[in-house]
C-alpha cells in the first residue's frame, strides 16, 4: 500500500527509502546514519518528497501515510476514478 503511494508521489527508490525512514518515526540524523549518508543529503531529498506528496513538512508526511492507510479499498476506487 505504501509502495503504491510512493509511486503516485513519483519517488525514486532512495527517496522511498527516507519517506518509510519518516513515517516509522526516524530523525534526520538516524536516517543520514542508517543510510550512510550526510544529514543535507537527507534533508534534500526529504523537502524533494514533500514537495511531491503536496505537503509541507514531515508531519504532514505521516498524515497522508496515515490518512491513505485509513481509507478502504471503495474510497481508493472513488479516488483514482476522479
Amino acid at each position: 500500500m505504501l509502495q503504491a503511494m510512493f509511486a503516485q508521489w513519483s519517488l525514486t527508490e532512495a527517496k522511498q527509502d527516507i519517506a518509510l525512514l519518516t513515517v516509522n518515526g526516524m530523525t534526520v540524523a538516524e536516517i543520514a546514519e542508517a543510510r550512510n549518508t550526510s544529514r543535507g543529503t537527507v534533508k534534500s531529498q526529504s523537502n524533494a518528497i514533500y514537495r511531491k506528496a503536496g505537503v509541507k513538512d514531515r508531519t504532514q508526511v505521516v498524515g497522508a501515510v496515515v490518512a491513505d492507510l485509513l481509507e478502504g479499498p471503495d474510497d481508493q476506487k472513488r479516488k483514482d476514478a476522479a
